[in-house]
Order: structure tokens, then sequence, then C-alpha cells
């Protein structure tokens, strides 16, 4: 007996669209907070580690969602995956240009809105400081950071759960708030522009 083949999914980018910005609203009522938060051991913290994990796991899922959006809109294949440069390296080159411009025009004042500081990280492990990296060296190109933060809806989701690392005590989680936000306002514009074209989308706001 054969089996019946899955049937094929439908998808409404303006829908994903949609739900993305909810998401996005929802993680921009943590931004302020987080600036003030110090990088410090898990188990330090008190509300301060729910109020990370729910922006960070909303603004994860918004870019998650423009994405396929885009995709969607693109009529190109959405991969079955949360990994978001998985995703983003699905969308062909000449939109990957589009999205990279206004980011990169964007991101100069969004790091003055945040006073310069975009990324926080907490660490699970001993209650003692751990070794920070140096964040002034890495890149702020919009791919490298989605490389980054590829599993942000899983990791900060489950960030009640341990694996210990075999060449260190600490298990590290970095979120960087400000380029994502800036990166998931750059992916938001192209697909309500897109959208738009089509008569799909209410007008950006």
């Amino acid at each position: 007996m054969t089996k019946r083949s899955a049937a094929k999914k439908e998808r409404s980018s303006q829908a994903a669209l949609v739900c993305g910005e909810v998401f996005q609203r929802l993680a921009q009522e943590f931004i302020p907070k987080i600036g003030t938060i110090k990088e410090k051991s898990s188990q330090a913290m008190s509300n301060e580690l729910g109020d990370l994990v729910a922006c960070a796991t909303n603004i994860g899922f918004a870019i998650e969602l423009y994405l396929k959006a885009l995709l969607t809109q693109l009529d190109l294949p959405v991969p079955l995956t949360h990994d978001l440069r998985t995703l983003y390296d699905a969308i062909p080159q000449p939109v990957r240009e589009l999205i990279e411009s206004v980011y990169d025009t964007a991101l100069p004042d969004q790091v003055r809105q945040l006073y310069g500081r975009v990324s926080v990280t907490i660490a699970k492990g001993p209650l003692k400081e751990p070794p920070w990296d140096d964040y002034t060296k890495v890149s702020l190109a919009l791919p490298d950071v989605l490389a980054r933060s590829r599993d942000l809806f899983q990791s900060w989701r489950y960030i009640f759960e341990f694996t210990h690392p075999e060449d260190s005590p600490y298990q590290f989680h970095q979120f960087e708030y400000g380029l994502l936000w800036c990166a998931a306002e750059a992916i938001r514009v192209e697909i309500t522009i897109r959208l738009q074209g089509t008569g799909e989308a209410p007008p950006p706001t």
C-alpha cells in the first residue's frame, strides 16, 4: 500500500507579514529595558532573564516570518526550518543586496538610539564572572548577524536547558538586539513594498 503524498502547503505572505509585525512590536516593548541589563551569569538574574527571553524569541520569530513571507511572495520554496541564515540565503542575491542596503543605511542611527550598545550576553554556569568576548571585533554585516543568531528562536526559547560545553564551564547566549531589530526592519520594508505593489499589504507604518 503506497503512502499518500503530503498535501502541498499554501502560504499567505500578507498573513506572515502581519503576524511578524505583531511579534516585532512585542519585542519592542522590552528593548529599552535591555540597555540597563549588565552581562552576568543567568543564575544572578531574576525578572531580567524573562524580559530577555521574551524579546529574543519574539524578534527571532518576527525575522523568520518576514523571510518566509518574502520567499512566498517571490514564489520560491520555503525551507522548513527556524534557521535565519538558511532562510536568508534562500533569497536571491539582488533582493538581499536591497535589504542589506537599507540595513547598512539605518544601522548607524539605530546604534545612536541605543547609546552605542546593541548586544547583551548571559552565561549559564558558575556564579563567578566568566571571560567575556571582545565584541568590538565582531562583524556587523547583516549576513553575519543572521549567521550568529541563526538559532535565536530555539536557543532562547529553551534557555532553561543547559548543555555543558566541552571546552568551558559556561554556555553563552548572545542577543544582538540592536542589530536584529535593524535587520527585522530592513526585511519588513522589503516585503511591505513588494506586497504593496500587488495590493496585498496595508500602508507601511
